[in-house]
């Protein structure tokens, strides 16, 4: 009996591939679906092609007829229905009748006018052609046998069933099926006697095996035996070895020779590069990657300072004060690079003269001494595994030859144990009768083609390749095809498909959607992301935005987002948590103030520090902390214990707290921030995303344990519509029937204005700090006792 925990294990892995297929066929369904023109476009092209071949195909017509085999015993008398069955007999009896002496002792009785079949076929092939359309066939556990033929003429298909019939009983009748084993001891004393070699030569061969070592590796395939491929390696290891050390020497002696003769060695450099490294000959002549670096910034900006001022003197005049001061900027980087060009050109003659040729002459000789000592330890190595290898060769030697006898006593026992087979059924076989009970009548209605065989194969055919056709895009395409499979496969919602937006001129929230343009149609999306995340049944509170990769979009949704919940009367703080490129505090031009690097690597208190930092907007209910000046260790600052006194602020302070953070794929930034919020939403864009790095981005936030809200299908274009996402834009807001503003009902303030909640219910905080004032001046109040640190709710 199998164990339990054997039986546990066989259905584990026997429902695994039943649990993947089903949700891979609902995919593949999906995915056909939304490429159903395929599909379509293939089944029409198989249906044509099916009635075509169903119009131009050749009738065939069939005839058949059916015999019964029967058995003569010694020991009683033959009838119709008391013999048994014999499997053996049956199929030697059919393959008779498919034999190649009946079947040309059948095409001479055959007349020529019922050889429309075999006219174009050679002499020699005729019995082959007539075995293609012969189909002779035993009925299970009875002693019929029924033979059937397809010709091009019903009175040629029944002709020649009746000829092979005739063939067959006159060779049965003339041949007897007597005893014939005389041989079949002998060839039993031979079986068993290659037996036992072979028993022996095996264990030779196992024995052999286990003490050489030897991997089983086929040679006949090109794959080297593991002990000599590495001897040959080593060979072209040492070969290399030689090589870099004569060139290194003959480098070594050009410059040597170039000294003593007080010639200049910089001619040589080149050829030193090539052996010794341009980096390491940089170096040692004092010249590093920094030096290239300087003079590269101060050429670009140089050429942004022409640029500028070639589009400033367009439309504004000599005198004016910023062409003066791009004129001065341009003459004193220009200064610079010229007296950088002196210095450099200075410094390397004072080198060339004084330490260039030692300096050189010191690397080379180095290197030489390196490449020696290399070459020695590869040839020390590839002398120990030669002779190694050397050694296993012979061993091969043997087991090749071992493996080539046993191939041989085991083709020469199974040709003995056919001869016995053979030998033992003709002398236990007894003569047999063969009756006609069915005769072969021609047909009038063709088998083939048949319309309803056409018609299923036409469909399934144009099925299957419409199939390969739509799984070959899907692969070629690796890009999500609707929002039910980015549920699917990444097992969240999606929150909100975006299209893409044209950018808005103007700086701070002016560029941002929500706030220039509420009423446009593109602006929809971002209230359904509000109120997805708002009715989602969780804790939203504190969350972070992120992206797949650099580009797809994360800023812009933490903006429009911000400011559709300030719109809803939510007090809202976005913290531009992307220390590396900070694209909030670019968007909404705060470049150069301070902000979160600067309170995180600061050690005064959060609430003293934070006032500082935090930067009002346009829109009263919305806040903002730039990511601030620029810090090495970005992702050290925000695992930090001040980030998260930060965060545990911004929660007792405002409503929503949003945090834009990096590409989750780029650094670990975002899985950081993830265990300090309530959870994550995903930005992606499905018509540059992959698959594949969706779904690791996705497993980044579970593998760390945070929540993930959902999915932010942002970027999608007018073309997307048949993609799967052309749905949800042309609702709402119509431009062609809105009012002139002139014309358009003004509604109070109150009506949209979102009430809180009173004070009597808000639950009271352990300790609060009050909101920076809005006015230029900071407050100048003592400031409130270090907050608590506000636990991560629980999803």
């Amino acid at each position: 009996m199998t164990p339990p925990q054997e039986n546990n294990e066989v259905s584990t892995s026997i429902a695994a591939p039943s649990a993947d297929l089903v949700p891979g066929l609902l995919r593949f369904l999906r995915i056909a679906r939304f490429r159903r023109k395929v599909v379509y476009s293939t089944l029409c092209v198989a249906v044509i092609c099916g009635g075509v071949y169903y119009a131009l195909a050749p009738r065939k017509y069939e005839s058949s007829a059916k015999i019964l085999i029967i058995q003569h015993r010694p020991d009683q008398v033959a009838s119709v229905g008391d013999h048994d069955s014999n499997e053996s007999t049956m199929a030697t009896q059919r393959d008779l009748v498919k034999s190649e002496r009946v079947l040309e002792a059948a095409i001479e009785r055959l007349e020529p006018e019922y050889r429309v079949d075999l006219v174009s076929t050679p002499e020699r092939q005729r019995a082959k052609e007539l075995a293609k359309g012969l189909a002779v066939k035993v009925t299970r556990n009875t002693n019929f046998i029924e033979l059937s033929y397809r010709s091009r003429k019903d009175v040629a298909a029944a002709a020649v069933v009746r000829a092979v019939l005739a063939s067959y009983l006159e060779f049965v009748g003339s041949t007897h099926q007597g005893s014939a084993g005389l041989q079949l001891e002998n060839l039993r004393t031979e079986h068993s006697q290659k037996q036992k070699l072979l028993s022996i030569k095996q264990q030779q061969l196992q024995e052999l095996s286990h003490r050489v070592g030897h991997l089983d590796v086929n040679s006949e395939d090109g794959v080297i035996d593991p002990i000599i491929q590495r001897a040959l390696m080593l060979n072209q290891a040492l070969l290399t070895a030689q090589e870099r050390r004569l060139e290194l020497t003959s480098v070594m002696t050009t410059v040597k020779a170039a000294r003593e003769r007080g010639e200049d060695i910089t001619q040589h450099l080149a050829g030193v590069e090539t052996v010794v490294g341009r980096e390491m000959l940089l170096a040692g002549l004092g010249m590093s990657r920094q030096d290239h670096q300087v003079l590269a910034d101060h050429q670009r900006r140089l050429l942004a300072a022409q640029n500028e001022l070639h589009e400033a003197s367009s439309y504004e005049g000599p005198n004016h004060p910023r062409i003066i001061q791009l004129k001065e900027e341009i003459q004193s980087v220009e200064q610079f690079l010229e007296n950088y060009h002196v210095n450099v050109s200075k410094r390397f003659g004072d080198s060339s003269s004084r330490e260039l040729g030692p300096v050189v002459e010191r690397m080379l000789t180095q290197s030489v001494q390196q490449a020696i000592d290399r070459e020695k330890q590869i040839e020390v190595s590839y002398l120990q595994a030669r002779d190694e290898a050397s050694r296993h060769r012979g061993s091969l030697y043997m087991l090749e030859g071992l493996d080539r006898e046993i191939q041989r006593l085991e083709t020469q026992i199974d040709n003995l144990a056919v001869a016995i087979s053979d030998v033992d059924f003709q002398k236990a076989q007894a003569p047999i009768r063969v009756e006609v009970v069915s005769d072969p009548r021609p047909e009038p209605i063709p088998v083939s083609p048949l319309l309803r065989n056409v018609i299923v194969m036409t469909l399934l055919g144009g099925l299957a390749v419409g199939g390969l056709l739509v799984y070959v895009q899907d692969l070629l395409d690796d890009r999500f095809s609707s929002p039910e499979e980015l549920t699917a496969l990444l097992n969240v919602p999606v929150l909100s498909i975006v299209r893409t937006l044209n950018p808005l001129s103007g700086e701070g929230l002016a560029s941002v959607q929500t706030h220039a343009l509420p009423h446009a149609v593109e602006t929809e999306a971002f209230r359904t992301l509000r109120t997805s995340l708002t009715l989602n049944g969780q804790s939203t509170d504190r969350m972070l935005i992120s992206s797949t990769e650099p580009g797809d979009g994360k800023t812009t949704v933490s903006s429009n987002l911000a400011v559709s919940f300030a719109q809803a009367g939510k007090r809202t703080l976005v913290i531009d948590a992307d220390l590396r490129k900070p694209g909030m505090t670019a968007l909404l031009d705060l470049k150069g103030q301070r902000g979160v690097a600067d309170i995180l690597a600061e050690d005064t208190s959060i609430e003293q520090t934070v006032i500082e930092v935090v930067q009002h907007t346009e829109n009263e209910l919305l806040d903002v902390i730039p990511a601030g000046l620029r810090r090495p260790n970005p992702a050290e600052l925000l695992s930090s214990r001040q980030f998260a006194e930060l965060l545990a602020w911004a929660d007792s302070q405002y409503d929503q707290v949003i945090v834009d953070c990096p590409p989750v794929l780029a650094v670990s930034d975002a899985q950081i921030v993830a265990q300090l919020v309530d959870g994550a939403v995903l930005v992606v864009r499905p018509e540059k995303n992959h698959r594949r790095l969706v779904m690791r981005a996705v497993e980044s936030f579970a593998a760390s344990g945070s929540n993930v809200f959902g999915i932010v299908a942002n970027g999608l274009s007018e073309e997307a519509a048949g993609y799967g996402y052309g749905y949800g834009y042309g609702y709402g807001y119509g431009h062609e029937e809105s009012l002139d503003e002139s014309e358009e009902p003004s509604l109070p303030a109150e009506t949209f204005s979102f009430t809180p909640p009173s004070p009597e219910s808000i639950p009271p905080v352990a300790t609060t700090v009050p909101l920076p004032p809005r006015a230029p001046e900071l407050s100048k109040s003592s400031p409130s006792p270090t907050p608590l640190i506000k636990p991560r709710r629980a999803a």
